[in-house]
């Protein structure tokens, strides 16, 4: 997708040849301890990986997906992106590998998937669930302007308990390009 970027990264729609790093990142426990339990490589395929496949365009109703690459290097850290929730508002969400977080560049995506969505898509409001406790995530999304708006309690099942979700939103006027 060459209508979003910044300095450090490039942005491309997920494709079929990006199923060895998708599963690689699915499969990673540090990486997924707040976002999904143990699954196999058919289960992460047919509940994750096909439908993000999709074409995308405004008004769909599965993942705009997009690997996340180092410019200098072209290699992949991440999937970023987002989906419709209805009446202008969009949820995003993130992903990267454990050898690229703490590098800002959970800051510097989501900052370009947040203008993407508001300047290009439209949208009026994005929001963000987090498992509580990650407080990587929650800090991530608080640099760029996001607030935390509720929690919901035992909300998610992961790890053979119901954990709460912080709910994060971030409004159009709100955001600092």
């Amino acid at each position: 997708m060459h209508y979003v970027h910044s300095v450090r990264l490039n942005y491309r729609c997920l494709e079929h040849k990006d199923w060895p790093f998708f599963l690689a990142l699915n499969q990673d426990r540090h990486v997924m301890h707040y976002i999904s339990d143990s699954r196999t490589a058919e289960e992460i395929r047919l509940q994750s990986f096909e439908n993000r496949l999709l074409p995308w365009k405004k008004g769909r109703e599965h993942w705009l997906s997009m690997v996340i690459s180092q410019k200098d290097t072209d290699i992949q850290i991440g999937v970023t992106g987002f989906i419709e929730r209805g009446e202008g508002i969009a949820e995003v969400g993130f992903i990267l590998a454990a050898e690229a977080q703490g590098k800002g560049y959970g800051t510097e995506s989501l900052k370009d998937i947040a203008r993407y969505a508001f300047n290009t898509q439209g949208y009026r409001k994005l929001t963000a669930t987090v498992t509580s406790g990650n407080e990587a995530s929650r800090r991530t999304l608080l640099k760029v302007g996001f607030q935390q708006e509720g929690t919901l309690r035992r909300n998610y099942f992961l790890q053979d308990c119901w954990q709460d979700d912080w709910i994060f939103g971030l409004l159009r006027e709100e955001f600092m390009y």
